[in-house]
């Protein structure tokens, strides 16, 4: 159902139109065709449009300061297509090793929201411009160790 669409580099959206936003909590290794392999971090993107709701999976690259862009096979007008969608996107991207955490993007408070559009890579326009892109690997487990233990710990 979802296939890499190379036309996209990243999926700069409004506040208004973010549905659900979904990232990884790790950074498994990927090779994915036509990239560089390495570590990678995913997000699962829900949106609103003008035709209709979409769901998309982003796969930022960190090292390569690359991305896949996988968008879903049609537009859906059904809250239930949205959802079942959803589903299919996280399961996707759970297949590859990926973990996923729910940041409630809509439940957050604005300056939040506001916040994440501007530090997410998966909002921005070109993964070349994602600030702190060039982090260092141990970072980045760092990162990927503390977001594991705060999922851990809300159980």
């Amino acid at each position: 159902m979802f296939s890499i669409d190379e036309r996209f580099r990243g999926l700069p959206a409004s506040r208004e139109q973010v549905l659900a936003l979904y990232q990884s909590i790790n950074s498994p290794h990927l090779a994915i065709p036509g990239k560089p392999a390495g570590p990678a971090q995913a997000f699962v993107l829900g949106l609103r449009g003008s035709g209709g709701f979409a769901v998309f999976i982003y796969l930022y690259l960190s090292e390569a300061q690359d991305c896949a862009v996988y968008v879903p096979g049609r537009r859906t007008s059904l809250q239930e297509e949205y959802q079942q969608d959803e589903a299919e996107a996280l399961a996707f991207v759970e297949s590859m090793g990926f973990m996923m955490d729910n940041a409630n993007f809509r439940a957050q408070p604005t300056a939040r929201q506001d916040e994440m559009l501007k530090t997410l890579p998966v909002f921005y326009k070109d993964p070349k411009l994602v600030p702190g892109a060039a982090k260092s690997r141990a970072d980045e487990k760092r990162t990927a160790s503390t977001n594991l233990g705060r999922l851990l710990s809300s159980f």
